[in-house]
């Protein structure tokens, strides 16, 4: 059950994977496997869930996937080993910010992104972090993979499952 930490202080944690890149597969693939060797051990990864992007216009639809693992890492440590992967897999704040930009819109293609829904129970609201993830409850995309892997764990803010959410949504 999420929201523990054992002995070894380690704790569960949620990350969310995404990609609309031409190898979104392989690459949300390999951000997995990364993050398996380096940022804790990978417990249960959910399937693919394909949706169209949100927050800006893309002739490519996302990859998304939702992992739970469990790690001796402080939650801003996480935050920089998966900001790594992601730079190291090809994802370039820089090019995406220079895109919105241009077009106006939110949000960018990228080969990667990769977000932190829960570490633990805990809950973390600063310039560099935020958890649980502050829009869960409102994408789809998101809740579909989270809540196959962690159904039944409570939202620490809203008090509600990722399978509540979810029907709450869809409704």
């Amino acid at each position: 059950m999420i929201g523990w930490s054992d002995k070894r202080g380690e704790r569960e944690v949620v990350l969310l994977f995404g990609s609309n890149d031409v190898a979104a597969e392989r690459i949300v693939d390999e951000a997995i496997e990364i993050v398996a060797a380096s940022v804790g051990r990978v417990e249960r990864v959910s399937e693919e869930y394909r949706s169209e992007a949100y927050g800006f216009t893309s002739d490519r639809e996302f990859v998304n996937r939702a992992a739970v693992l469990r790690t001796g890492l402080d939650a801003y440590e996480v935050l920089r080993r998966i900001n790594l992967i992601e730079a190291m897999l090809g994802r370039d704040r820089g090019d995406e910010l220079a895109v919105r930009e241009a077009t106006g819109e939110r949000y960018a293609s990228r080969p990667i992104d990769i977000d932190i829904i829960f570490y633990g129970t805990e809950t973390f609201d600063d310039q560099r972090l935020t958890i649980p993830y502050h829009f869960l409850a409102e994408r789809g995309y998101a809740l579909r993979p989270v809540a196959e892997v962690v159904p039944d764990f409570r939202h620490p803010a809203l008090e509600q499952t990722p399978q509540e959410m979810l029907r709450s949504l869809e409704d």
